[in-house]
């Protein structure tokens, strides 16, 4: 299964080695990319002097922009062939007439070898979809989006094959898979169903998901309908409130013209329900009154749907697929070592209780006693360091022998290193998060591998990129349309412009660049970052509903409500409208800020993934390691997999 090119880049290069070299020596150097990825932020937009658009951007290029529309400028940035542009450029016989873009002026070199250097840089996304394609089941799907849909489907698939992959090369077979961060499930749901019928350990730490989950194997016929009780209450002619109904006390002794009717004991919703809306299937049980049946007494599993025809019972009918199975396992994963859980499911004749949960430190890997379990982990869009987890359970259990993990939500990665620095100027202010992420040198966050620890740049030693740079690596800009890049340029500039209004109105102190964005001794309450979180659609529809929804929120922010109400809550429709007129252009110079960042972001992502790669290829144990898109980018931008196979 593995490619003959362990990354998927461009045709350009061979060796992989000389494309982390470049690839290390770009994002490091150059200093353009290291200000639009984590040197700048949406925020400080309209609120430095002079303003960030004309800080960040060479003079020749705000030029070439004032001449074109901004979905021109995208496309530019995308999808242009930006070779022929270069070549153009370059032609000392083209004439300064006909050197013409779209009509208007020309891109400056230095902007399009900057583009050409973003699309070397970055990893190919193209998806090359096995065929027959499968379609899942509508019992297995149950609950799946259409996006989620996609990604189960191929990346079961995928997962099979890479089963089988495994099993030809070190010849045994891997028996069971793990997922991380299992959620509802979907991923196991389907490789335990047919046509894969693989063994499952669902590894979850909210409750609530396993229990949703469970109640989707049901309808995907991998587990029973859970057995109902039968309880007894007692119908009396009388008003319900003398009964003891709910109580939880035993009945009261039969009265004279009492009635005894069983009750079914099932949950609020049925299985199927709960778990198609991600809500508990097997928590606690309510008590639920049928419609009295007179003499009629039926047996529970009787109650839980079956008819009566005749003098027949038909029952329903629901054929359990037990070639599969599923293990949930409720753990919240700080690391990975998985051997202990391995065991539990490989072993479950050690667990003394049906519900106790397994704990990852009853056995030290020195003591783990050998067992047949050859298991894969794979994960599908896994948070931050969850990535981080499931690929070094590949080094660290003897029982992993492959792992195949997608991961999502950068941002949420911890930082090895310490703070990431920028070659001056400095363009963006002090932020609490970027001090509280840059100083937490957390040992499982970014960077993995040894190369990119110790790699050098001048003035800094290993790999670093900040929380703007990795929230930036989860756009997908190859996806934007016009309406919807519309839509989210609007709204970037109601924050920016909402923020310069907090300045003039002193909710918000006026940036400025210190001489440390992470010493510990910045920062208190004068600093405090406005945040507004989410809003309505309807807020979003002119700036002025913008405010007053954004207003309404902060009032019952405890920071900042006396400020609000004092400065911007008393602002008059007039008042916020000029502010808007006053800043109209701003606009498309943010939309053009906010595209190359997004755009240049695909270097960023480029970076933590081949991070992961140069991890497993460091360990000697890794027989083969590669990377390569298992989703259509289209459908899910976040493609890319982290795939090993172990001697």
């Amino acid at each position: 299964m593995a490619r003959n090119r362990p990354l998927p880049l461009s045709d350009e290069w061979e060796d992989p080695e000389q494309y982390i070299k470049e690839l290390l020596g770009f994002a490091t150097t150059n200093v353009l990319f290291m200000n639009l990825c984590g040197g700048v932020h949406i925020l400080d937009f309209l609120t430095r002097e002079p303003d960030l658009y004309t800080t960040l951007l060479p003079e020749d290029w705000r030029e070439f922009f004032e001449y074109h529309d901004i979905h021109d400028i995208l496309q530019l940035l995308l999808r242009d062939d930006i070779d022929s542009l270069r070549a153009r450029s370059t032609d000392e016989q083209t004439s300064e007439g006909a050197r013409k873009w779209r009509d208007g002026a020309y891109p400056p070199s230095s902007l399009l070898n900057y583009i050409h250097d973003i699309r070397r840089l970055s990893l190919r996304r193209e998806f090359e979809r096995p065929s027959p394609k499968m379609k899942l089941p509508r019992h297995v799907a149950v609950g799946m989006k259409t996006k989620k849909e996609h990604e189960v489907e191929c990346f079961s698939s995928f997962v099979a094959s890479l089963s089988d992959t495994v099993a030809e090369r070190r010849e045994e077979p891997v028996t069971h898979i793990v997922d991380f961060g299992s959620g509802q499930n979907y991923l196991g749901r389907t490789l335990a169903s047919s046509p894969y019928h693989k063994h499952i350990i669902a590894i979850e730490r909210k409750h609530q998901y396993i229990a949703g989950a469970k109640g989707m194997d049901v309808s995907a016929k991998l587990r029973e309908r859970e057995k109902s009780k039968t309880v007894y209450v007692h119908n009396r002619r009388k008003s319900c409130d003398d009964c003891n109904e709910g109580s939880g006390a035993p009945p009261k002794a039969m009265e004279e013209n009492a009635e005894a009717v069983p009750v079914e004991t099932e949950k609020s919703r049925s299985s199927d329900e709960a778990g198609a809306q991600g809500e508990p299937a097997d928590g606690e049980e309510n008590v639920t009154m049928f419609k009295m049946l007179g003499e009629i007494t039926l047996e529970p599993h009787e109650l839980l749907g079956s008819m009566t025809k005749g003098s027949q019972k038909v029952r329903p009918e629901h054929e359990i697929d037990t070639r599969g199975t599923i293990s949930y396992i409720e753990h919240d994963i700080q690391d990975g070592y998985l051997e202990p859980i391995i065991d539990h499911v490989v072993n479950p004749s050690a667990v003394t209780t049906p519900d106790e949960a397994p704990s990852p430190t009853l056995v030290h890997p020195d003591e783990k006693r050998p067992n047949d379990a050859r298991v894969m982990v794979v994960s599908l869009h896994s948070c931050g360091n969850l990535v981080h987890h499931g690929v070094r359970s590949f080094i660290l259990n003897p029982s992993v022998v492959a792992v195949a993990m997608i991961g999502c939500c950068y941002n949420l990665m911890t930082e090895r290193l310490g703070p990431a620095t920028y070659k001056l100027p400095v363009l963006r202010s002090l932020h609490p998060r970027l001090q509280a992420t840059g100083n937490s040198y957390d040992p499982h966050g970014f960077p993995m591998s040894k190369h990119f620890e110790t790699y050098e740049s001048p003035g800094a030693i290993g790999m670093k990129f900040n929380i703007t740079a990795r929230m930036m690596a989860v756009q997908a800009p190859y996806n934007w349309g016009h309406d919807d890049s519309e839509r989210f340029f609007a709204r970037h500039h109601f924050r920016a412009l909402l923020q310069r209004i907090f300045v003039d109105k002193g909710v918000a102190p006026k940036p400025e660049i210190p001489d440390n964005l992470y010493a510990e001794d910045q920062g208190g309450e004068s600093t405090a970052a406005v945040i507004i979180g989410s809003l309505p659609k309807r807020a979003f529809e002119s700036f002025t509903a913008y405010v007053r929804a954004a207003t309404a929120r902060l009032l019952r922010d405890p920071k900042h409500a006396s400020r609000v109400q004092e400065h911007i809550a008393s602002m008059t429709d007039e008042e916020i409208r000029q502010y808007e007129m006053d800043y109209q252009a701003s606009k498309k110079h943010l939309s053009v800020v906010w595209s190359l960042m997004a755009f240049s972001a695909q270097v960023v992502e480029a970076v933590i993934v081949v991070d992961r790669w140069q991890f497993l290829r460091e360990h000697d144990s890794v027989k083969e390691c590669w990377v390569e898109p298992v989703f259509d980018y289209s459908e899910s931008p976040r493609n890319l997999a982290v795939i090993g196979i172990k001697k």
